[in-house]
């Protein structure tokens, strides 16, 4: 079953659409692009067993600020908090984390590179690491093609354009939600000042076996100016749909993570 456990709501001025579920201590899973909350389809329900799961859609249209102080609202806010987010969904994990220093007590960062100061970064491969850049190094007339498709379209292509997915890797329901809930149309991405503080939890960097920021950087390396805590990290099997590709692997290095973390699970 979809979610099971799970109770769908619509929280907020906004009508933020979220799924919660589970008991003991919290945290938030946070989607990247081109997906929604979905994606979590298979790692929740696995966590719920143990944690307060909550499963927010991001709002692209808004500033990674305004999402970070939004979704903080939807967190006990007497209770620790553990983050993980993918893609875009890390960078708001990690603005949340600065928001709220007392209350994040460690972010997981997935498949991400720090987007707050990339002045002594921005070379090729950072380009090339961003989803819409990708296609622009491309022969014609890939860039135009991609350029003219909606996200739906941009979706279904890269599900089916002889990528290394495996057959069966994202679950009917999810690949539907992606569908109709096209959050990312028209979106821009959004930017963070320059020059913030660092957080003060630790971190736990993951990235695809198969994909491109393992190959240009050291993940791990990347974040380490991002906070004062403690950096760790390791890549998972696949290409860069992790909680799909590899739901179990990103189950079990969270609660890893999460059981290193002293002031955030509850002593026994």
């Amino acid at each position: 079953m979809f979610f099971k456990g799970f109770t769908e709501e619509k929280v907020g001025p906004l009508h933020w659409r979220l799924r919660r579920g589970g008991h003991g201590p919290q945290i938030m899973l946070l989607h990247g692009r081109p997906e929604t909350h979905a994606c979590w389809n298979a790692v929740a329900p696995a966590l719920a067993r143990d944690f307060t799961v909550i499963c927010p859609d991001l709002h692209p249209e808004l500033s990674i600020q305004e999402q970070a102080r939004h979704l903080l609202s939807f967190a006990d806010q007497n209770q620790p908090l553990l983050i993980a987010g993918q893609d875009i969904g890390a960078i708001v994990a990690s603005q949340m984390a600065r928001e709220a220093p007392e209350q994040v007590k460690g972010v997981v960062i997935i498949e991400a590179v720090p987007r707050a100061d990339h002045s002594q970064r921005a070379d090729m491969a950072f380009a090339f690491s961003q989803y819409e850049s990708c296609w622009f190094g491309q022969l014609h007339p890939k860039p135009e093609s991609q350029m003219a498709r909606t996200p739906t379209e941009i979706m279904e292509l890269a599900l089916t354009d002889g990528t290394d997915i495996k057959s069966g890797t994202f679950a009917t329901e999810a690949l539907q939600d992606y569908f109709d809930f096209p959050i990312w149309a028209g979106s821009a991405i959004p930017s963070l000042p320059h020059h913030q503080k660092p957080m003060n939890c630790p971190l736990m960097v993951l990235w695809a076996a198969g994909g491109r920021l393992g190959g240009w950087y050291d993940p791990p390396a990347l974040w380490q100016s991002e906070t004062t805590g403690e950096i760790s990290g390791h890549s998972i099997p696949g290409t860069y749909f992790l909680t799909e590709e590899s739901p179990q692997e990103i189950i079990e290095a969270i609660r890893l993570f999460a059981g290193n973390i002293p002031d955030y699970l509850p002593s026994v």
